[in-house]
């Protein structure tokens, strides 16, 4: 991981906390799923000089989640929009949301 990533952690490193208390001023669209008793999230954020990151994070195995960067914000909420949408087809609901 290069030094540029440290410093930019993604948004959601605080798992554990309430929802409230891990918005930072970065987040911009943070949305949870729920299956049966499974939760994901998938947020936006900006993410310093670097652009926009589109945060991926499984509660039920965290360890797979990923952060993709993207340039700008119009391709950073298309990606949201597309995890979204095919959540929504596999069954997802949508638990709660947040947005800046």
């Amino acid at each position: 991981m290069n030094t540029t990533a440290r410093e930019s952690k993604p948004p959601f490193d605080k798992l554990r906390a309430p929802l409230s208390e891990v918005e930072g001023p970065n987040d911009m669209v943070r949305w949870q799923f729920r299956l049966r008793n499974r939760l994901m999230t998938i947020g936006v954020a900006k993410s310093g000089a670097s652009g926009y990151s589109v945060v991926t994070v499984p509660h039920f195995n965290v360890r797979q989640g990923t952060v993709e960067i993207y340039k700008d914000l119009m391709s950073a909420l298309q990606r949201h929009a597309a995890l979204a949408s095919r959540l929504r087809a596999d069954g997802w609901s949508i638990a709660s949301y947040t947005t800046t």
